[in-house]
C-alpha cells in the first residue's frame, strides 16, 4: 500500500507546487523556480517508479523460476514412485515414461495420495503466487494442469491411469518449456529400471528393510514445493 501512497503524495505535492507558481504575481523568477521544482519532483517520482517496477519484475521472475523448478522436482518424485526409472532423470525421460503408461498400470492409494498432494499444492500456489506465475509465459498453464491432479479421486472414483499420465505429461512439458529443458519424449524402451508394479511402487514409496521387502512407515511428506 505504501508503494502507492508515497508516490501519490509526492505527485500531489508536485501538483501543488506547480499550481502555486501560477498564483505568484511578484516575478517570473519565483514562478520558474516553483515550476522547475514541481517538474523535478514529478521526474524523481517517475524514475523511482520505473526502477521499482524493474526490481519487482525481477523478483517475480526469480520466484517464478523457483516455483517452476520445485514443481518439476515434485513431479519427478511422483513419477519415479509411480513408474520407477533412474532416481535423477531429465524431462525427456519423464515424458517418455508418461507416454508409455497403459491403462493396466496400477495406481495404489499411496501413489494417489502423493499425486493428490502435488495437485493440491499446485492449486494452492495458483491462488497465492499468481503474480509470479503470470510473470513467465506458459508457467500458469503448467500449474493449472498439475492442479487437475487434485481431483483424481473425485466422487470416490479414481481417474484412469492413462488420464493421470496425460495430466502429468502436460504439466511436465509446460514446466520443461518454461525452464528451457528437453520437451521431446525419450523412447520408454531406452529408460532403465522402469517398473510400475504395485510392489515396486510400494518399495519406492515406503522404502525397504534389509531383506529387501517393503515396510510401511510414516508417509513421506508430499508438500515438496
Amino acid at each position: 500500500m505504501s508503494r502507492i501512497i508515497v508516490p501519490a503524495a509526492f505527485l500531489a505535492i508536485a501538483g501543488l507546487v506547480i499550481w502555486s507558481a501560477f498564483l505568484v504575481t511578484n516575478g517570473t523568477t519565483t514562478q520558474s523556480l516553483l515550476v522547475n521544482l514541481g517538474t523535478e519532483i514529478v521526474g524523481i517520482v517517475i524514475t523511482v517508479a520505473v526502477v521499482e517496477w524493474f526490481f519487482e519484475r525481477r523478483r517475480s521472475l526469480e520466484r517464478a523460476r523457483q516455483l517452476a523448478w520445485s514443481a518439476l522436482h515434485a513431479s519427478e518424485h511422483g513419477i519415479w514412485v509411480w513408474q520407477g526409472g533412474p532416481r535423477e532423470v531429465e524431462t525427456d525421460q519423464l515424458l517418455g515414461m508418461l507416454k508409455a503408461v497403459t491403462a493396466e498400470d496400477p495406481l495404489p492409494d499411496f501413489t494417489q495420495n502423493l499425486l493428490l498432494g502435488l495437485g493440491t499444492r499446485a492449486k494452492h500456489l495458483l491462488h497465492n503466487e499468481l503474480p509470479a506465475l503470470e510473470s513467465m509465459p506458459g508457467l500458469l498453464v503448467a500449474f493449472e494442469e498439475l492442479a487437475r491432479l487434485n481431483a483424481i479421486r473425485e466422487g470416490g472414483k479414481v481417474t484412469p491411469p492413462r488420464k493421470v499420465a496425460d495430466i502429468l505429461e502436460l504439466g511436465v512439458e509446460g514446466l520443461a518449456r518454461v525452464l528451457g529443458q528437453p520437451t521431446e519424449p525419450m523412447p520408454a524402451r531406452l529408460i532403465r529400471y522402469v517398473d510400475a508394479s504395485e510392489e515396486a511402487q510400494e518399495q519406492r514409496y515406503f522404502g525397504g528393510d534389509q531383506g529387501g521387502g517393503p515396510r510401511r512407515i510414516a508417509s513421506p511428506a508430499t508438500q515438496i514445493f
